[in-house]
């Protein structure tokens, strides 16, 4: 299970350790934390829960950025939506895959909704609720950490929601957002090999210990050109 010393730092620098120097214990937690049955348990009993960093800490630290659509990935207990939202960042959609959470949550203020990070179509059709044609903000605060902490299976997984981000954020300046307990050396080259093509990636620490802030936007000549790229190579495959 995800215990509390994987959620410290000193617990992250030991999973970071075995990932990248000891590969066959690479996945530091036995919990499918990738599969909808696993979330849909732990949200039968109700508990508030928040990954990481506090909410009105990350919401403050996102206050330099560009208001406009804005959709929270993997919201499960977590209420920085409606931090969020607070400080005007509006239209705004939270959604997560657990349909256990999104029956729980549906009726509040701030929309609700069932959605996979990893499927373009399920972010698309946030795009459609709101009424909006691309998001100015993707806020993360715990999936793409999550992915990253159950092991080689999940972490394969980051790359389709970067992917599918990427596809539904405002070219040029719109920013997928997400905190992590692993530094930069570590966590970016989990991002997939066309994250740094398709998206200008920055990252600060927030937080003493460390919790790091990335930020990403994306690139609209460097995306098209990823994008032709998987379009080409698939055909040279199919041609072969």
């Amino acid at each position: 299970q995800i215990t509390s010393s994987s959620m410290s730092i000193r617990g992250r620098k030991f999973i970071d350790f075995l990932r990248y120097n000891v590969p066959f214990l690479s996945g530091s937690t036995s919990a499918p934390i990738h599969k909808t049955s696993y979330w849909d348990a732990i949200y039968k009993d109700s508990f508030l829960f928040e990954w990481g960093v506090q909410p009105k800490i990350l919401a403050d630290e996102l206050m330099g950025m560009q208001k406009g659509p804005t959709c929270v990935l993997g919201a499960g207990t977590s209420v920085l939506g409606s931090e969020l939202a607070q400080r005007g960042f509006k239209p705004l959609v939270q959604c997560d895959f657990s349909p256990e959470i999104v029956k729980k949550r549906e009726k509040e203020d701030v929309p609700f909704k069932l959605a996979d990070a990893t499927k373009t179509e399920d972010l698309k059709s946030l795009l459609a609720f709101l009424e909006v044609k691309q998001f100015q903000n993707i806020v993360d605060k715990g999936l793409i950490d999550g992915l990253y902490l159950g092991g080689e299976t999940s972490s394969l997984l980051i790359s389709d929601v970067i992917s599918s981000c990427s596809h539904v954020l405002t070219p040029n300046t719109g920013t997928l957002s997400f905190v992590s307990f692993s530094p930069p050396k570590h966590m970016v080259p989990l991002l997939g090999k066309n994250a740094p093509l398709a998206f200008k990636i920055d990252c600060r620490e927030i937080a003493d210990p460390p919790i790091y802030l990335y930020e990403m936007r994306v690139r609209e000549e460097k995306r098209r050109r990823t994008v032709h790229q998987k379009h080409q190579d698939k055909t040279r495959k199919r041609n072969q």
